[in-house]
């Protein structure tokens, strides 16, 4: 049987952390949420919506390998597995890492960085922290435009952005207004942004649920990330074909 090495995996996370840091990564005009359905539309693939009981044991060779691309968690998913033998559970031990991203065009307050820099002389596009109980924020970060002009340059704090911070709670406007001097519009998202690795929450879940029924989730338990999770693609290939 086909089993991916933790060296392979931490491998490619290895990659999509230099790519971050390089700042490789192609934004998408009109957010992320059109990937997939461009790629269901140049693939000529037809998405139905629809509940589907898993009640059938997949014992057949002539049966096509089944994907589940959902967390398998309490809360995250309604799945119900029935007539498996031995039976499966429908969710698996695992907590969630809460993260609140915060869009914000303002004019950042360089007080609230602690910094000595004039505003004028400050063109970093990430600042992080490592004071997360002390500090409101886990990071800030300057955004570029999607479609990046020639000739653009990243413009200084002192002069009106958009900037994006993500903070374990949501950030009151009291809290922005320490943070911009002048802020004008933004914008709050809250999501669960990666599994929670430190014991008892860390177990990964199976890979394989049953014969020809896969769980591409659970490869989000051995590092996270929505490049990480493309990788469940070919392992699944790579299974069927033992």
């Amino acid at each position: 049987m086909f089993k991916p090495k933790l060296e392979w995996l931490q491998d490619r996370l290895h990659l999509i952390l230099v790519t971050f840091v390089r700042r490789r990564f192609r934004p998408v005009g009109g957010g992320d949420k059109r990937v997939c359905p461009g790629l269901l539309d140049i693939s000529n693939t037809e998405l139905i919506t629809a509940n589907v009981p898993f009640q059938s044991k997949f014992d057949h060779p002539s049966q096509a390998p089944q994907l589940i691309s959902t967390p398998l968690h309490q809360g995250k998913s309604d799945i119900i597995f029935s007539g498996f033998s031995p039976p499966l559970p429908s969710h698996y031990p695992g907590r969630y890492h809460h993260t609140v991203s915060t869009l914000i065009h303002g004019r950042l307050n360089m007080s609230f960085l602690w910094s000595t820099k004039k505003a004028s002389d400050l063109t970093v596009s990430h600042i992080l922290t490592m004071d997360s109980e002390d500090s409101i924020i886990n990071s800030l970060s300057s955004i570029d435009p999607v479609q990046i002009p020639e000739g653009y340059i990243r413009p200084p704090a002192s002069v009106a952005n958009v900037w994006k911070v993500f903070s374990p709670q949501p950030l009151t406007p009291e809290q922005l207004q320490d943070m911009f001097i002048t802020w004008d519009s933004s914008s709050e998202t809250r999501w669960l942004a990666y599994p929670i690795y430190h014991p008892p929450q860390r177990k990964t879940p199976p890979f394989i649920l049953h014969n020809r029924l896969y769980h591409l989730n659970a490869v989000e338990w051995a590092a996270s990330a929505m490049e990480m999770s493309a990788i469940s693609v070919p392992v699944v290939y790579l299974v069927s074909l033992c």
